[in-house]
């Protein structure tokens, strides 16, 4: 049986620009090694700011000091923010720690980032290209 050689369909590459968000945690339990909390990856340097926001409002569930809980607050509420996202459009990183009780400290960063998308080009079927022509021709 003679079998012809696959042949694959060139993907597009595309560059995109977006933001990594991290959380990690460091305590004594894992020798201060750090532990993943949170990873995201956003379109947007506001994004990136407000989610940094939202999880400093709620920090104080964490167990922080009265003076790292006024800090983060004061960040997230008086506009300590403000810089961060000035930083973020400038191509710069932005970040925040918090200490925690026991010695164990918080850390969230954003970095803007580039990076690579692969998708399989599109493909123009007859069919395909029919369907938005009879769709357009029904009667209303």
């Amino acid at each position: 049986m003679r079998t012809s050689p696959r042949t694959t369909a060139p993907v597009q590459a595309l560059i995109q620009h977006g933001f990594r968000f991290e959380v990690l945690r460091y305590g004594p339990a894992n020798g201060f090694v750090p532990e993943p909390v949170d990873l995201r990856l956003l379109a947007n340097p506001r994004d990136a700011i407000r989610i940094l926001r939202v999880q400093l409002r709620s920090s104080h569930v964490l167990g922080l000091t009265p003076y790292d809980a006024g800090r983060a607050l004061y960040w997230a509420d008086q506009g300590g923010w403000v810089q961060a996202l000035g930083a973020l459009h400038r191509g710069e990183s932005c970040g925040f720690t918090l200490m925690l009780r026991k010695g164990r400290h918080m850390e969230w960063h954003v970095r803007p980032l580039t990076y690579l998308t692969l998708s399989p080009p599109c493909s123009h079927s007859p069919a395909s290209a029919s369907a938005p022509a009879a769709a357009s021709a029904r009667p209303r």
